[in-house]
């Protein structure tokens, strides 16, 4: 009977183990996605030399030191035609690289392998396409922030921590609206046909930018002030806003 009840526990605790690590073709739990970040890069103009290292320094980053397991990444671009980029380049999950985990009740090896594989090695492979060779007519970040709303969170509906992180000079430039003219008054925005249009539902998410500073002498307070001002009104907020090197 001792022996029967020993097998029967071992039974139970192999099954719940199965089920908890158990993951669906996009590397995610079955359960679903356990959070989610959002990584929109602008390509509208190309990084100089720093920027290019800063940007794959701080991808390698996200990849493998802040994107928990059981998160969802999601990574769109933004480029001129912001029609040919409303759905993200790729998504998957961090399937957990073994960190932490036992031989007695897993494989690290193997888990460390598909980490490589199915998480890091694919994103870090999308650098070259998220990095820009040549200027842009364009930089529609209104749209691109409206389709990374309704195809990153609101298609994926994940229910926990949701960030969306921002690689660009955030500078928006169509024939609409442009920030060139030092155009910062968001309540004048918001008033506008345009503006009303542009707003999107990012509500609950943390907003990271991390800041091209390509025009320095249009990116002050007030620019930034805008931004916080767009954010706020579509439910979300900025919580650290970062420049990169170069």
């Amino acid at each position: 009977m001792l022996l029967s009840l020993a097998i029967l526990g071992t039974a139970i605790f192999c099954m719940r183990l199965t089920r908890e690590t158990e993951l669906d073709q996009r590397m995610c739990p079955v359960s679903g996605p356990v959070g989610q970040f959002v990584l929109l890069v602008d390509k509208t103009d190309p990084l100089n030399f720093t920027q290019k290292h800063a940007f794959q320094a701080s991808l390698e980053q996200l990849i493998t030191q802040r994107v928990p397991t059981g998160y969802l990444l999601s990574v769109f671009v933004l480029d001129n035609d912001y029609t040919a980029t409303a759905r993200p380049l790729l998504e998957e999950c961090n399937p957990g690289d073994g960190t932490g985990k036992s031989e007695m009740n897993a494989n690290p090896a193997h888990l460390k392998k598909r980490f490589e594989q199915r998480f890091r090695e694919p994103m870090l492979q999308l650098a070259n396409e998220l990095e820009g060779k040549q200027p842009a007519k364009f930089s529609p970040i209104f749209e691109m922030l409206e389709l990374s709303s309704i195809n990153g969170f609101r298609k994926q509906n994940v229910t926990g921590p949701r960030h969306l992180i921002i690689v660009s000079d955030m500078l928006h430039n169509t024939p609409q609206y442009s920030m060139y003219r030092g155009n910062f008054d968001f309540e004048r925005f918001h008033d506008s046909d345009y503006g009303r249009k542009m707003t999107a539902d990012l509500t609950g998410v943390e907003v990271e930018i991390q800041y091209l500073l390509n025009t320095p002498k249009l990116q002050n307070r007030r620019h930034l002030k805008f931004w916080e001002d767009y954010f706020a009104a579509g439910g979300a907020h900025i919580v650290a806003v970062r420049p990169l090197e170069g």
